[in-house]
């Protein structure tokens, strides 16, 4: 059985072109040769002890968190000022539609025991997407996540996409308003359309620009940080005919009030769809990004799991380096002993069959074990993991099951081994 592939990667995965070969990180471009002096704000912070050659991995439980007739997704978490978990994830009819809410749920300070549902925000007539939520060192909580919804300009429809912000200060009880944080609109004059060369244009025929977002946004030196992926909106008609997505950092120095975009490596690679990018700012100074790529003419097509890092605070970044594997919305992750995870969807080359996997590197994200297999869904839909550090040796990565069924957690024990001397 072939996997069916949600529509929303036909729909919101966000730009293209016409070539289909898959790139080596040899034609990658870095981002100039200008680069300022390394920046490494967190040295001081930086663990001296020596790192370890391995990370044992022992399977300690695994569990159900929700299930529903209906469809789950994209869950992530974030602990609580009294040592409890907030999670929260999607909540529709079906994969997309304008059913879609964020719901969260309270679980114990070990991960096995989670409350009853609860709505978080619900936007009517809107599908709220893909949430994703924050702890800040003030011990704010912050749910950023992406609005879709559909305009018909006859005979054709455009799928409208951007990224928006909640924040709580009493522990998840209460939220702000939704505020958008990237610059496009969710809701076209008369008179957009698709201009000569197949591309959505506005009634002015400026590109249509829309914006998406997968992974939690990182407060780092007193800003806030959150990764996306944005482009020309897709005309589903003629898909070869858009530009292919790219990857952006939108910055805001002053708590959400303003953003201003930085783009990562732009045109460094225009055959390639580049989305669901996940960033982690390591104690060295060491900026790492992941995304999920697709190298045919629709963004439902396989692709890589992709890396660069910066070593100047995002200001330039390593070319592109393919990971050999495809994976989709990654989620990385520093345990205490410095060890990095990477937990992702996996799927095969020929999109047959998935699983929800991880990955480990004891250097930084220099180098990767194999993929670590959590849970296999068969040929349906499942994945889009996030973890959660529970003590100094426990981790809980939560998923969404095969067919949006259920959200489930498994407890791993992570035991750092050193080399002996």
């Amino acid at each position: 059985m072939a996997v069916s592939l949600p529509l929303l990667i036909l729909m919101f995965f966000l730009s293209c072109c016409d070539s289909a070969s898959k790139p080596t990180s040899d034609v990658l471009d870095d981002a100039g040769s200008d680069a300022q002096d390394v920046v490494q704000n967190n040295q001081n912070n930086q663990n001296n002890a020596r790192p370890p050659v391995e990370l044992a991995l022992t399977e300690v439980d695994r569990f159900v968190i929700a299930s529903d007739a209906g469809h789950l997704a994209f869950p992530d978490v974030a602990p609580l000022s009294d040592g409890r978990w907030l999670l929260v994830y999607r909540q529709g009819a079906t994969h997309v539609d304008r059913t879609g809410r964020i719901m969260k749920q309270v679980g114990t300070a070990d991960g096995l025991v989670w409350s009853t549902p609860e709505v978080l925000l619900d936007v009517p007539d809107m599908d709220d997407r893909d949430p994703s939520i924050t702890r800040l060192a003030d011990g704010r909580l912050v749910v950023t996540w992406f609005q879709y919804r559909s305009q018909t300009f006859s005979p054709n429809t455009i799928y409208l996409h951007e990224t928006f912000i909640v924040v709580s200060s009493d522990d998840g009880e209460t939220w702000s308003a939704p505020e958008q944080i990237t610059p496009g609109t969710m809701q076209l004059a008369v008179g957009a359309g698709i201009n000569a060369d197949g591309r959505w244009v506005d009634a002015e025929g400026e590109l249509v620009i829309v914006h998406a977002s997968s992974s939690p946004m990182v407060e780092h030196a007193g800003g806030w940080i959150l990764p996306n992926y944005g482009g020309n909106a897709i005309n589903l008609n003629n898909i070869a005919a858009c530009l292919r997505s790219e990857i952006s950092l939108f910055l805001s120095p002053d708590e959400g009030r303003t953003w201003e975009e930085r783009r990562v490596l732009p045109g460094a690679v225009p055959s390639v769809w580049l989305q669901e990018p996940a960033l982690l700012i390591l104690p060295s100074g060491r900026w790492l990004q992941q995304v999920r790529t697709a190298y045919g003419t629709t963004p439902s097509t396989p692709g890589d799991l992709a890396q660069t890092v910066s070593a100047d605070g995002g200001l330039t970044w390593s070319p592109w380096r393919p990971l050999g594997f495809v994976g989709h919305a990654p989620d990385l992750h520093r345990t205490p002993h410095g060890v990095v995870l990477s937990a992702f969807r996996e799927i095969n080359d020929e999109f047959t069959q998935e699983w929800v996997s991880m990955m480990y590197s004891v250097d930084e994200g220099e180098t990767w074990t194999a993929p670590l297999r959590i849970a296999d869904c068969g040929a349906v839909e499942c994945g889009y993991p996030s973890f959660a550090q529970l003590d100094d040796t426990h981790v809980l990565v939560v998923y969404y099951g095969p067919g949006g069924e259920t959200i489930e957690g498994v407890i791993f024990e992570a035991v750092p081994v050193f080399e002996e001397e």
